[in-house]
């Protein structure tokens, strides 16, 4: 990978331990601090740099180890751009050990970011704040003068002073505590092992905590602020599962002595893999287990479970250099997936993964205006735009592919390798590769660089029949979404395993490194064939009508992740201009018997992607039928799960009605019965809204979202408002935000978009009423784009200063709902015209991208069978036009 020449502090000084003391208040929401830097001078130098950024540094010294005595600094010169400090001394200092100690004042700031406070209310409705932390990417720097980069790594000693009546926390257990005088606790914390800077963390404020060990002894605990500790049982039982599965798996036990989690009412992410201490959105943490919907108990399980393998993969071992974060987060996203499935195996969580991160991850590496898993990054401040699904859901998948390619021994044998050769030290992509080619023999280092260093993905087309060959013919091609076409796309060629099955079993993996290649397959007996058996590899698969046709007649022969695929295949090849779209007419209604409910989530989601393109780009008519079509798809299922949670429910029969009346919500929602029990149930709700019997939690978003969309939508609306000032649970609202979004006249808009920015929405939720109201449709996309334009300097004062990373998908929303070419200009130009521009320049292309695909769609859709409202009355008649 070509390099680029990265911004780093000089190496002439190297930093080796910490000794960090901090005096918060958390009532004036600043903090003193003096830290002791012992650092080893590679090079004399009469200069050290350091990062520092909002801090004000009051005096340094730095005191060899050897013989002379402490130099002062004789000037301190803050570099605000760059976000360093230059200490500057009259004499050079020796090269050796020596103690670099500097005092320094700064803010705890609103921003969810560096050392900031959050804000929660207490039993007697009283408004209190405690003070955490949240350092990576590079807000470290903004706690206390560091070298805040991932390979810098150093031992912390943390010492907290602070209100006697509040409690502390950091990655490591306590050392000492004691009373001053002043009234005040002094505590300090046992050193932690060599690490980078972004894994420091602290907490102090007014907690709960449950607890409990796992077999090996080690210590867990659930931490939340007062009166929510009673949700905290479902996480702990989570946690002990999942470090017992990592300690054994990765053969190499978790190596502090305590695992803390806590729920942190204001924060910017889902949650942060903190050595020893992981911070969390409450929302991703705390849950009756009782009576949590099955989708938010499966997210707090996935999220936890990736968390944990990060305290081995990131933390234990740290890549080098951000562009390499892949590693970190791509393998956590894959991992979160595998252990949640060995703790909870009824859940057939990877039909899951198919469905949601891997489509994630094709639909965003379809762009042109994607980027490789590896991404060359010069400056720490680029990190923020990778964050993103190529990272997380192509980066997991990619592993996901090298795991059914080595098989679990290799697998794990390879992992370990990798761990015991470099625990406490930094990696390169390559290190994982060469651990794996070590212990498998195969190539896995030439396989993946074309994964990881090119973009993009294959479509692989079939040429033949196989059914009279017994032998795949494929040709591999650039999947491009918008189906466009370039000079050079032909060039590209993936390393690409291919595994090909039928309803009698699947062939061993074949690999596919040329353009075009022939893979044997034995189809004796077998009435149905699919490549991509079991959606091991991220690609796109087209298949000629009659071998598509013979899946779509026996989709009850294939798995649920093959249905899963086939359908979003079926969908991108469609909208691509690869495949006549009037397919998806008979591939959808092969579906009317379908009771599973990830395939489900599938089914919504593509019944919704076609729904944008066909009611904003074709004739009335033919909305009007399709969306006939999709109600007629929706109620036998909506029969078979009904409205009410039964005893025989088990997790997915609770997912399949949450998904399933969703869809109910969107295509069925004028139905008089349907809405009459909606609102019912919305009132019942809003006369206990903490009252978690009063509406199951699995149907109360679409209960709201059809309430909103009645005949009684503006009282309705006022109720949810007034539900929201008393709600305790954060799901709860965010279900409520959703609704909001979804009201139906102009006026409600503006009342929700006017609320959101009124105070009563956390700013790390600020993105759920705009997301929903630009998703419901042609009026909702054009509130929202003129909200975002009259009111960007708010919203970017909001969450743009705090974190660009909540601040992209502002960008997003901003265009999700539109599908012209003239909507993408009117997008491009808004962002463009802003200072903001340079940090988001990725998420605006990704989006702009998107919109101009759809409005190649239409185009297509206008051509095709599906623009006739003849071919989606047939289909919901079961006839084929």
């Amino acid at each position: 990978m070509a390099g680029t020449k990265r911004e780093l502090l000089p190496s002439d000084v190297l930093p080796e331990h910490y000794d960090l003391t901090l005096e918060p208040d958390v009532e004036k929401f600043t903090f003193d601090g003096v830290v002791k830097i012992t650092c080893d001078v590679q090079v004399a130098t009469d200069s050290i740099s350091v990062h520092a950024h909002e801090l004000v540094l009051s005096s340094a010294t730095f005191t060899p180890s050897e013989g002379s005595s402490a130099s002062s600094a004789e000037s301190i010169t803050l570099k605000t751009k760059s976000k360093m400090a230059v200490v500057g001394f009259e004499e050079v200092l020796p090269v050796g050990k020596g103690i670099l100690e500097i005092k320094f004042r700064g803010t705890l700031n609103d921003q969810m970011a560096g050392f900031y406070r959050s804000q929660y209310t207490d039993s007697k409705g009283q408004k209190r704040f405690l003070a955490t932390t949240q350092f990576e990417a590079i807000d470290a720097r903004r706690c206390f003068p560091c070298w805040d980069e991932p390979a810098r790594k150093a031992t912390f000693t943390v010492t907290m002073i602070y209100p006697a009546n509040l409690m502390a926390i950091s990655n490591m257990p306590p050392s000492s505590l004691e009373t001053r005088a002043d009234g005040k606790k002094k505590e300090v914390f046992m050193v932690t092992p060599k690490m980078s800077t972004y894994l420091l963390a602290f907490c102090v404020g007014e907690f709960e905590f449950i607890s409990a060990q796992t077999k090996s002894g080690v210590l867990a605990r659930i931490f939340s602020c007062p009166g929510n500790s009673a949700r905290c049982a479902f996480a702990l039982k989570c946690c002990i599962k999942a470090l017992e599965f990592y300690d054994d798996f990765f053969g190499l036990p978790y190596p502090l002595p305590k695992m803390d989690m806590i729920a942190i009412p204001d924060f910017s992410a889902g949650a942060m893999e903190n050595w020893g201490l992981v911070t969390y959105r409450e929302v991703a943490l705390l849950c009756e287990e009782q009576t949590v919907s099955a989708t938010q108990k499966q997210r707090i399980c996935t999220v936890i479970a990736h968390e944990l393998a990060h305290q081995w993969f990131g933390n234990l071992v740290t890549m080098e250099w951000w562009d390499d974060l892949w590693l970190n987060e791509g393998f956590a996203n894959w991992m979160q997936t595998f252990c949640s499935d060995r703790l909870y195996p009824d859940w057939h969580i990877w039909e899951s993964y198919v469905g949601m991160e891997q489509q994630r991850a094709l639909q965003l590496d379809g762009l042109r205006s994607s980027h490789p898993i590896q991404v060359p990054i010069a400056k720490a401040e680029q990190v923020e735009e990778v964050f993103d699904a190529i990272s997380y859901c192509k980066g997991g998948s990619v592993v996901r592919m090298i795991y059914r390619v080595l098989g679990d021994e290799h697998f794990q044998k390879g992992l370990q390798l990798y761990f015991s050769r470099h625990k406490y030290g930094n990696t390169r992509t390559i290190d994982l590769w060469n651990a794996w080619k070590e212990v498998s023999g195969k190539p896995i280092d030439k396989m993946m660089s074309s994964w990881t260093e090119q973009m993009g993905f294959p479509l692989l087309e079939v040429l033949n029949d196989p059914f009279t060959s017994n032998q795949v013919e494929l040709k591999q091609s650039w999947f491009l979404a918008d189906g466009s076409k370039e000079t050079n796309d032909d060039a590209k060629v993936w390393f690409c395993p291919v595994i090909v099955g039928t309803d009698k079993g699947e062939a061993p993996v074949s690999f596919l490194e040329e353009k075009t290649g022939k893979i044997p397959c034995d189809l004796s007996g077998a009435s149905v064939l699919k490549v991509n058996f079991g959606q091991h590899v991220p690609v796109r698969v087209l298949y000629p009508e009659k071998v598509f046709m013979r899946l779509v007649q026996n989709l009850k022969l294939v798995s649920a992740e093959d249905r899963i695929g086939l359908l979003s295949d079926t969908f991108a090849t469609c909208k691509a201009g690869v495949l006549e779209p009037g397919f998806m007419a008979e591939l959808l209604s092969g579906f009317k018997d379908e009771l599973n409910d990830k395939v489900w989530s599938e089914l919504a989601s593509v019944m919704g992607g076609l729904e944008k393109v066909i009611v904003q780009g074709l004739d009335d008519e033919t909305a009007s039928a399709f969306k006939e079509f999709c109600s007629k798809l929706v109620l036998p299922a909506f029969k078979h799960v009904g409205w009410d949670q039964q005893s025989s429910d088990d997790d997915n029969q609770k997912k399949l009605r949450s998904t399933v009346l969703s869809a109910v919500a969107k295509y069925c929602y004028k139905d008089s019965a349907i809405a009459a029990e909606a609102v019912k149930r919305c009132k019942a709700f809003v006369a206990d809204p903490n009252d978690p019997a009063a509406l199951n939690a699995d149907i109360r978003s679409a209960v709201f979202d059809v309430a909103l969309q009645s005949a009684e939508g503006a009282e309705m609306f006022d109720e949810l408002i007034k539900a929201h000032e008393t709600v305790k649970d954060g799901a709860v609202k965010i279900h409520i935000y959703g609704a909001l979004g979804k009201a139906q006249s102009s006026t409600l808009r503006k009342r929700a978009l006017d609320f959101n920015l009124g105070g009563a929405v956390r700013s790390q939720d600020l993105i759920y009423i705009p997301m929903a109201m630009a998703a419901s449709g042609r009026d909702g996309a054009e509130a929202t784009f003129s909200w975002m334009q009259d009111q960007y300097d708010r919203i970017y004062e909001m969450i743009g200063a705090t974190s660009m990373m909540l601040f992209q998908n502002m960008v997003r929303v901003s265009g999700i709902g539109f599908v012209t070419e003239a909507k993408a200009q009117e997008v491009s130009e808004f962002w463009k015209a802003k200072k903001v521009y340079q940090n988001v320049q990725k998420a605006l292309a990704q989006t702009v991208e998107g919109i101009c695909s759809n409005a190649k769609f239409v185009d297509r859709l206008k051509t095709s069978r599906a623009a006739k409202a003849a071919t989606w009355t047939a289909a919901a008649a079961g006839s084929r036009l």
